[in-house]
C-alpha cells in the first residue's frame, strides 16, 4: 500500500476516534416521544417548566428544592412553552402544538394548526394562547375553554416572539423577517366591534429577543445581526434609545423582576451580560461556563434563571447580587421555559 493510501486511513480512523463519543451522545439524547414518563413524585402547586430540545422532554424543577421532578417526552427539538395553570403548550417537532397535562404529568390531544403555517413564539395573556406563525406573518388566539381559534391578526413582519399583556388589549413582537418592531393595540368602539391598531419601528433583520419592563413603561427589542437594543418609551410610543455592543450571537433579553437590570444571553460565549437599565451601561458579566440562550425570571423569587443549552445545564442566579447559586445537570440543550401555577 502507498505511504499516502496509509496516511489517509490513519486518519480517517483517528477521525472516526474522535467523532464517535459525538456520535454516541446524539444517539442517546433521541427519545421517543411515546416513551414512558419519568416521575419523581407530584408536580408542586409552583413549577419551573424547561424544554429540552435535544432531548424533546418537558422538564418540571420543584423551585423550593431545585430538583428535577418529572421528565416528559414531548417531540423533538422543543423550543418556546407557555402554561395556564393546568397544561402547557409547546412548540416541538410534533404536528401541531403540543399539550401536556402538568398535573397528571402526561401528554394529551395536541391543537392543531395546519391551517395557519409553522409557528415559534407561543405565549399565554389572560385566558387564551396566543401563537405566532413566524412564515406567515400572523398571530393566532386559540381559546383552551372551547378548543378553538378565535382571532386571526395580520402582522407587517413575522413574529418570533411575543408579550401580551394580563388584559390582552396589547401584544408586541419584533420580526425576524420583516425588519419592524410592532405594537399591536386592541380597540373596541362604540358598538363592541374590535379591530388592532399597529404602532410600528424601523428594526433589523433576526430580531428575537425581547422585553417589557415589570411597570409597563419600557420596551427593549435585541437587534440580533445589527448588535444593538432599541428602547421604547410605551406611554408615549417614542423610540427614546438605541445601545450598541460587541458580542457574538445574542438573541433573548429579560427584566429582572425589580427592573433595575436587563440580562442578555450569549449564544456563542460563556457569560449572562447584565445591563444597568437607568444608565443603559452593560455593569458585568457572570460566567457560566457556556453558551446559553432561554432566560426566565422567577415569578416570587430574586432569582434568573438561564438555560446554558451548550452546557446542557440549567444555571439558576441570586438577581440581588447576580452571582450562581445552584447548577442544575444533566439536561440537554433546555431553552424555553414558563412558571406553572397550579389554578
Amino acid at each position: 500500500m502507498q505511504k499516502s493510501s496509509r496516511f489517509l486511513l490513519v486518519l480517517i480512523s483517528l477521525l472516526l476516534l474522535d467523532i464517535q463519543p459525538l456520535l454516541a451522545q446524539g444517539e442517546s439524547r433521541a427519545v421517543d416521544p411515546d416513551s414512558p414518563v419519568v416521575s419523581f413524585g407530584p408536580t408542586p402547586r409552583q413549577a419551573l417548566l424547561v424544554g429540552e430540545k435535544a432531548a424533546g422532554r418537558l422538564v418540571i424543577i420543584d423551585p423550593e428544592t431545585l430538583e428535577v421532578v418529572a421528565r416528559i417526552p414531548a417531540g423533538g427539538n422543543l423550543h418556546e412553552l407557555a402554561t395556564d395553570g393546568r397544561y402547557v403548550y409547546i412548540g416541538s417537532n410534533l404536528p401541531g402544538i403540543t399539550v401536556v397535562d402538568v398535573v397528571a404529568q402526561k401528554r394529551i390531544e395536541p391543537i392543531d394548526i395546519s391551517a395557519f403555517g409553522d409557528r415559534h413564539a407561543i405565549t399565554f395573556g389572560g385566558n387564551h394562547l396566543y401563537i405566532g406563525h413566524e412564515t406567515n406573518r400572523l398571530i393566532t388566539r386559540y381559546d383552551p375553554a372551547t378548543k378553538k381559534f378565535d382571532e386571526v391578526i395580520g402582522l407587517p413582519g413575522g413574529s418570533h416572539m411575543l408579550i401580551v399583556t394580563p388584559d390582552e388589549q396589547r401584544i408586541f413582537t419584533a420580526s425576524s423577517n420583516g425588519s419592524v418592531i410592532s405594537i399591536v393595540d386592541r380597540i373596541t368602539n362604540e358598538r363592541g366591534q374590535k379591530k388592532f391598531t399597529f404602532t410600528n419601528f424601523p428594526g433589523d433583520t433576526r430580531m428575537e429577543g425581547m422585553a417589557l419592563s415589570p411597570d409597563g413603561t419600557e420596551f427593549w427589542a435585541l437587534h440580533m445581526n445589527a448588535k444593538e437594543i432599541s428602547i421604547i418609551n410605551v406611554p408615549e410610543m417614542k423610540l427614546v434609545s438605541t445601545i450598541s455592543f460587541e458580542g457574538g450571537l445574542n438573541n433573548r433579553i429579560k427584566f429582572t423582576k425589580d427592573g433595575k437590570y436587563v440580562l442578555m444571553n450569549e449564544l456563542q460565549g460563556n457569560e449572562l451580560r447584565v445591563w444597568d437599565v437607568a444608565t443603559r451601561k452593560e455593569v458585568k458579566r457572570i460566567d457560566v461556563g457556556a453558551g446559553g440562550e432561554g432566560i426566565f425570571i422567577d415569578s416570587v423569587r430574586p432569582r434568573a434563571y438561564y438555560a446554558v443549552s451548550a452546557g446542557n445545564k440549567l444555571v439558576v442566579i441570586d438577581t440581588n447580587t447576580m452571582t450562581v447559586i445552584k447548577e442544575i445537570t444533566d439536561l440537554q440543550n433546555p431553552d424555553g421555559m414558563d412558571w406553572f401555577s397550579a389554578k
